[in-house]
């Protein structure tokens, strides 16, 4: 079975999408999203962008069909689930 991971864009891609999200959504709220993110930033950035603090924390706890039923909480430690969980995150609308 193919996994999420496999479609990650790459680094620059995402790269290129937390700098646009930084601009509107970088603020005391996004810090909060990434402690429960283990201070990804980024990550958290872009969830706050496109769920808003509230509905980003409640996600971070959910399992996911996206993620194979993980929740993304626990995609943090390992590089494969990072990719996986970003190319969520990128997907997201």
């Amino acid at each position: 079975m193919e996994q999420l991971e496999d479609e990650y864009p790459g680094d620059s891609d995402w790269n290129m999408l937390v700098r646009l999200y930084e601009e509107d959504y970088l603020d005391d709220d996004a810090r909060s999203l990434a402690k429960q993110l283990d201070g990804n930033l980024d990550m958290a950035v872009i969830l706050y962008g496109k769920r808003g603090l509230k509905e980003g924390l409640w996600w971070v706890e959910q399992q996911v069909p996206a993620l194979d039923n993980m929740r993304p909480a626990d995609c943090l430690k390992d590089p494969k689930l990072i990719k996986r969980l970003r190319t969520a995150l990128m997907r997201m609308p």
